[in-house]
């Protein structure tokens, strides 16, 4: 009954596709941190998205709607399609330094701010009102992050503000992403974001000589794979968004948590449970406060329609 009542809505495909792009952004994170200490970010970010550009033309050219538009390339705001690569460039850099300095899963764990992040920013790019609820939601992640940073304690360092400052820039990203037309194809603004971070990582790269000479093959397949895979995940959790509400997906995304977890003793032998509990617990606390709150407020529009 409820497998037939989630293939109705699309919940059920919402999720998986959610959880594949999140698990594919994983294997992303862990190719960066397996390069990271011979590597630059920046230059890990030219390829990561020059790479990524490749599942946005897969897309494409398997794209219906793009035929029939005539196979545009150019699209109306894209100016500001190129400058939210400003945006991308900054929050990997942060997420890209990070992965050098921290373990894994508190890295993936502290990406989860973005929620809360999305929240205050939807303020005032998008006009929306900030109640007690979304107070209450805010508060709760920012408890959470101060008990990982743990800024009390001895081990506390200016690295442990990076993935925060990385879900903000992702999270602006995504803000700023909704103000394309509902007819923009999806590709095509991930396209023109990848195009323009390409274009400010190489600028960093050439300013700060931030480039270091492959040392195998091995490593250019891995990062072939990284750019593959995080091009390719960003596209499944927004295909997600467009299958249900983000509202009702969102609560699934935080078994990525679990996943990073795993991952990070399969691959890196950290098991950082004691720094990440139960601050964890909070930033999901926060996440599933704002999801009931638009859960309610989905109900009350369909209530009054």
């Amino acid at each position: 009954m409820w497998c037939k009542l989630w293939l109705k809505n699309n919940l059920f495909i919402a999720v998986i596709l959610s959880l594949s792009g999140l698990f594919l952004l994983d294997c992303m994170g862990i190719a960066i941190k397996y390069l990271r200490d011979d590597y630059p970010a920046a230059q890990l970010s030219v390829f990561r998205n020059l790479f990524g550009m490749i599942p946005c033309f897969i897309v494409l050219y398997f794209s219906k709607d793009w035929h029939a538009s005539g196979k545009k390339l150019v699209i109306k705001r894209w100016r500001f399609g190129l400058a939210r690569g400003l945006i991308m460039s900054f929050a990997q850099l942060c997420l890209y330094t990070s992965y050098l300095y921290l373990p894994y899963a508190l890295v993936a764990t502290m990406e989860y701010t973005g929620p809360m992040m999305i929240t205050l920013l939807a303020i005032p790019l998008l006009g929306e009102k900030f109640g007690w609820y979304k107070s209450l939601a805010v508060f709760t992640g920012f408890v959470g992050i101060i008990f990982i940073m743990q800024p009390w304690s001895e081990s506390f360092n200016f690295y442990m503000l990076l993935p925060v400052m990385a879900a903000f820039g992702y999270s602006l990203a995504r803000v700023t992403a909704l103000n394309f037309s509902n007819d923009t194809p999806v590709p095509l603004i991930n396209l023109y974001a990848n195009i323009g971070t390409v274009f400010c990582a190489i600028f960093l790269v050439i300013t700060f000589n931030m480039w270091e000479n492959f040392k195998s093959l091995y490593d250019l397949l891995i990062l072939f794979v990284m750019g593959f895979a995080g091009g390719s995940g960003v596209l499944l959790l927004i295909y997600g968004s467009r299958k249900a509400e983000l509202s009702k997906i969102m609560p699934f995304d935080y078994i990525e948590i679990f996943f990073a977890l795993i991952l990070g003793w399969v691959f890196f032998k950290e098991w950082p449970v004691d720094q990440l509990f139960p601050g964890a617990l909070f930033i999901v606390a926060g996440g599933i406060i704002i999801y009931l709150r638009q859960t309610n407020f989905i109900k009350t529009r369909e209530r009054k329609a």
